[in-house]
């Protein structure tokens, strides 16, 4: 049982602390996950990952509804999970830009691969 008493206990103070968020980390979390989908958004995530950013919106809302009842525990949550929503979104909407330019880039070598290849 001694080899198990400081992981058990390790545990306990990790999962004690977790589930207490005071309002200024929760307000914190809050105005992450609001930069996080504000930045998807500008990175045209409602065209190329929409879904993801209508989970990130509704996340925000959900942590906003709890703000206002003062659950400072779920408006961590939320803001976390909108905050990582957002993220994803970005990251998808980037990713199909940067595969689009590619592609274009392989279009143009390609072009001017056949015009060198036609030329005298």
């Amino acid at each position: 049982m001694k080899r198990y008493r400081f992981p058990l206990l390790a545990a306990l103070a990790v999962s004690g602390a977790a589930a207490a968020v005071d309002r200024d980390t929760a307000q914190l979390e809050l105005t992450q996950a609001v930069t996080a989908v504000q930045s998807a958004e500008r990175d045209d995530a409602a065209l190329y990952s929409p879904s993801d950013l209508d989970e990130a919106h509704a996340m925000l809302d959900s942590a906003q509804s709890a703000s206002d009842h003062r659950d400072w525990d779920n408006v961590a949550l939320y803001a976390e999970r909108a905050k990582v929503t957002g993220d994803l979104a970005s990251s998808r909407s980037r990713q199909h830009r940067a595969e689009a330019a590619t592609a274009e880039i392989e279009r143009t070598v390609d072009s001017l691969r056949q015009q060198l290849g036609d030329a005298p």
